[in-house]
């Protein structure tokens, strides 16, 4: 793997090993850490045709939700359903749940796996290339290794190694676990400064 370290002044080129049978270790020992969270979504179409009536609409996204689920573990929460008129546009708002993995297990499935970006897109989703500033998944494939990397060292800044409100779990939630797999995943990894260019 390789990855870039941006400076104000430079940038450091390193190559990357990593040991694929810890990771391994770890990856299984995160499927332990799964938690229940909530998604907002908001879909538009054929939802909201006529007749357009709260029921007729309310019907359809249910059925809508249950025939095509993203999450197989996914609930819908019936109460949030709300239907939006803004600027001759006409739109539904939902939330649902989820019993959801640690981002820390899908970035370390993309390594030891070989996955592609691409269908992670609800971690690099909102990635940007650096010349237009757009979203762009291509770009994403592009520097995969560069996106991963970067996920798993910023990592220490999600609110998942803290009691944070996006887990809605009824069970004591094991963030010191989390904390100490987090350390084990960084340990892992060997970063072999190869080149510096300066500015």
């Amino acid at each position: 793997m390789k990855f870039i370290e941006k400076r104000e002044t430079s940038e450091r080129f390193y190559s990357v090993d990593y040991n694929k049978e810890k990771l391994k270790e770890i990856l299984e020992k995160l499927k332990d850490y799964s938690y229940v969270t909530i998604c907002h979504c908001h879909v538009a179409g054929d939802i909201t045709r006529w007749p357009a009536t709260e029921r007729s609409i309310k019907k359809r996204v249910i059925s809508s939700f249950n025939s095509r689920k993203r999450y197989g573990s996914a609930t819908l929460i019936p109460e949030t359903i709300v239907h939006h008129t803004e600027n001759n546009c006409d739109y539904v708002t939902y939330d649902y749940s989820y019993i959801k993995l640690p981002d820390l297990y899908d970035y370390i499935d993309l390594i030891i796996n070989d996955r592609s970006i691409i269908n992670y897109t609800g971690l690099f989703g909102k990635v940007t290339e650096e010349k237009t500033g757009t979203l762009n998944m291509f770009y994403a494939a592009a520097h995969q290794d560069q996106l991963v990397l970067e996920g798993i060292l910023n990592y220490v800044n999600s609110p998942e190694l803290t009691n944070h409100s996006s887990i809605n779990d009824e069970k004591e939630y094991d963030y010191k676990g989390l904390n100490e797999l987090y350390k084990e995943t960084l340990e892992c990894f060997n970063f072999n400064l190869i080149a510096i260019k300066d500015f």
